[in-house]
């Protein structure tokens, strides 16, 4: 008797023993879930967002003015808008957790007292953030899980876009806005064909996007006919400006092409 036991003893050993590494893996796995349950699967690199609402005296208030949110594909900066005022910053992300600090703003005064109420909050809502939940929508919050702002998805691309230009290059490094040029038109086909009005003629090119918001422009021609001035020299900017781009940028609904060096060559506004 004594013997069977120890002979059931040592059974039930045997089967524990087996057992202990798979129950031990059981734990390691479910540690290692808990560990990972607060990382996010959004890369926010490149993306473009378009306010929905902002948390205002405590409430969730619709936005009154497109303001927007653009994540640089550096990785790094970032720009938007406040439906006034266009600002830039810098962003650290880290799974979910996400930090941002805006930089230089422009200081044009709102029209109406609901669109300041909406800069305020935008502009002291940012730095506060400290997390993010990113689906159809980018909802950005506090230390304490407050939702403070919340972002519809904005266009991801330019691939069959219509804008016209608010400003262009005057070939000595600066953006410059004017009449002929908010005349001039470009069109981004679905198949790669740019195509537009220059201010005086029309004109056609062709347009390859590459990962990380890159951008070539090639074989860019014009119809050859004579303007008045400013109109051909604006024109003349324009087309010169096109073949030096490099990069674009989207923010809600404003398109900036860049040169390989950042300098800003067009801007644009969506047509409607």
């Amino acid at each position: 008797m004594p013997e069977a036991r120890r002979g059931a003893s040592g059974a039930r050993t045997v089967v524990l023993g087996a057992l202990a590494p798979a129950i031990l893996v059981l734990l390691a796995g479910a540690c290692g879930d808990d560990d990972s349950s607060g990382d996010s699967d959004t890369d926010l690199t490149g993306t473009s967002w378009t306010l929905a609402s902002a948390s205002i005296d405590g409430d969730q208030s619709d936005a009154v003015a497109m303001a927007t949110l653009s994540f640089g594909a550096d990785g790094e900066t970032l720009a938007g808008s406040t439906g006034c005022n266009q600002f830039a910053g810098t962003y650290t992300q880290d799974g979910d957790e996400l930090t941002i600090s805006l930089g230089p703003m422009t200081l044009a005064a709102c029209t109406d007292p609901a669109a300041t109420a909406q800069e305020s909050a935008i502009v002291a809502h940012l730095p506060e953030v400290a997390s993010f939940s990113a689906g159809d929508q980018l909802v950005l919050e506090n230390s304490d899980g407050d939702t403070l702002l919340t972002y519809d998805a904005g266009m991801s691309t330019i691939e069959g876009t219509s804008w016209t230009a608010t400003g262009v290059n005057n070939g000595q490094g600066g953006v410059e806005s004017s009449a002929a040029s908010e005349a001039i038109t470009a069109e981004f086909g679905s198949e790669g064909a740019l195509s537009g009005f220059g201010g005086c003629n029309t004109y056609g090119g062709t347009y390859a996007l590459s990962d990380g918001g890159g951008i070539s422009i090639t074989n860019v021609t014009s119809t050859l006919m004579a303007c008045e001035e400013p109109a051909m020299t604006v024109e003349t900017q324009y087309l010169t400006a096109l073949q030096n781009v490099a990069t674009y940028e989207l923010s809600g609904n404003t398109l900036t092409l860049r040169d390989s060096a950042g300098a800003a060559q067009v801007t644009y506004t969506l047509a409607t």
